[in-house]
C-alpha cells in the first residue's frame, strides 16, 4: 500500500526580504533573492538575543543531525524538529562557537510503516513593497533652472528646450527617460517543488527527500536577443537520504547522504554596479536607444554607459556551486 499527499499552493510576496522576531529574542532574516548578487552575500541568519558579538560571525551555532551546516542547505520539509539554546549553561558545551546561540535541526527519518510518498509545489509572486520614484524630464529641467536661477546663475535650458523634453519630438537630443520602468518588471515568478519518501521495516528504514526551486529576477530584458536571458535567475537542487540499519540487536548504524546544486544567473556587467547606475541617472542624461538603433555611452567603462546597455548587452554571468554531504 502506497499513501501519496499532493499539496499546491501559491503565495504572494511583498517584499525583498523576510524578517521574524519573536518574543523571546530570537529573530530570523531570509532574504527573497530577487534581485542577482544578494544569492552570493545574504544568506538565512538566526540572531538570539539580538547581536551579541560585533566584528565576527553574529549568527547562531547551527548543528544539522549533530553535524555544524549551513542553514541554507537544508529543505525546510527534511526538518523533523527545530530547537533553539539560548541559555549560557545549555551552550557551554558547544565553547566560542556557542557565543551567539546554537540551533539544533534534526531531519526526517525513516519509521517502520508503509511507503509514504508526499509532494509539494508552491509558486510565488514577487514584487517591491516601495521602489523610488523619480521626477520626468520636463520636471528635472525646470528644477535644475530653478535651482540656478536662486543662485543668480544663468538657467541651464531655454523655453524651447523645455517644451522639447516635455513633448518628446527630439528624444534623441532631448530624451525624457523613466529608467525604474525601463529596466524594471512589476513583478516576478518563482516556484518550489519538493518530494520525499518515507518508511521501512523492522532491519531497515529510510527517508528520501529531493527539491527544485527556480526564482526568477525583475529586470526586463531585449527581446531581441534569443541566445542567452541577461535577468537574474536563481536555481537550486537539493537531495537527501537518511538510512537506518539495525545490524544487531543492539547495533544501529545510520547513513546520512545530502547535498545540493546551485545556478545563478546575472548580467554582464554585475548587479551591484548596475544598481549604482540606475540609482545616478536622471531621465534626461542620454536616450536608452538612438533612433538609428545605436545604444548611446559617455565611454565603454561600466559606469559611464546607461542601465539598459548594462543589463542587456554586456552578456551575462553564470555560476555553479556543488556541494555533498556525507554523514
Amino acid at each position: 500500500v502506497v499513501v501519496i499527499r499532493y499539496v499546491l499552493q501559491c503565495v504572494w510576496v511583498f517584499n525583498d526580504f523576510f524578517f521574524f522576531q519573536a518574543e523571546d529574542g530570537i529573530r530570523d532574516r531570509s532574504p527573497s533573492r530577487g534581485l542577482g548578487d544578494v544569492y552570493k552575500r545574504q544568506v538565512s541568519e538566526f540572531w538570539i538575543r539580538s547581536i551579541s558579538t560585533f566584528g565576527a560571525n553574529t549568527a547562531a551555532l547551527v548543528l544539522v543531525d549533530g553535524f555544524e551546516r549551513d542553514i541554507d542547505e537544508v529543505n525546510v520539509e527534511d526538518i523533523e524538529s527545530f530547537t533553539v539554546l539560548k541559555d549560557a549553561s545549555a551552550t557551554a558545551i558547544y565553547g566560542s562557537k556557542g557565543a551567539n546561540g546554537v540551533v539544533l535541526i534534526n531531519t526526517k527519518r525513516g519509521k517502520e510503516s508503509k511507503i509514504n510518498i508526499d509532494a509539494k509545489v508552491e509558486g510565488f509572486y514577487s514584487t517591491f513593497t516601495q521602489a523610488p520614484e523619480f521626477v520626468d524630464g520636463y520636471t528635472y529641467a525646470s528644477m535644475a533652472n530653478e535651482a540656478r536661477l536662486t543662485r543668480n546663475q544663468e538657467a541651464l535650458y531655454s523655453p524651447t528646450e523645455l517644451e522639447l523634453f516635455r513633448s518628446g519630438l527630439d528624444p534623441d537630443r532631448f530624451p525624457n527617460v523613466d529608467w525604474m520602468d525601463v529596466m524594471m518588471r512589476d513583478g516576478a515568478w518563482s516556484s518550489r517543488a519538493t518530494l520525499n519518501m518515507r518508511g521501512g521495516g523492522r532491519t531497515a528504514r529510510y527517508f528520501v527527500s529531493g527539491s527544485y526551486q527556480n526564482q526568477q529576477g525583475m529586470y526586463k530584458v531585449d527581446k531581441a536577443l534569443k541566445d542567452y536571458n541577461t535577468n537574474t535567475n536563481y536555481r537550486k537542487w537539493t537531495y537527501r537520504m537518511n538510512l537506518d540499519i539495525d545490524i544487531t540487536k543492539t547495533t544501529l548504524l545510520k547513513v546520512g547522504l545530502s547535498g545540493s546544486l546551485r545556478k545563478q544567473n546575472d548580467p554582464g556587467s554585475g548587479t551591484d554596479n548596475l544598481w549604482s547606475v540606475l540609482m545616478g541617472y536622471n531621465p534626461i542624461m542620454m536616450p536608452v536607444v538612438y533612433s538609428d538603433g545605436k545604444f548611446p555611452a559617455w565611454s565603454d567603462k561600466d559606469d559611464n554607459m546607461n542601465p539598459w546597455v548594462q543589463a542587456t548587452q554586456t552578456g551575462f554571468n553564470e555560476s555553479w556551486k556543488l556541494s555533498l554531504i556525507h554523514i
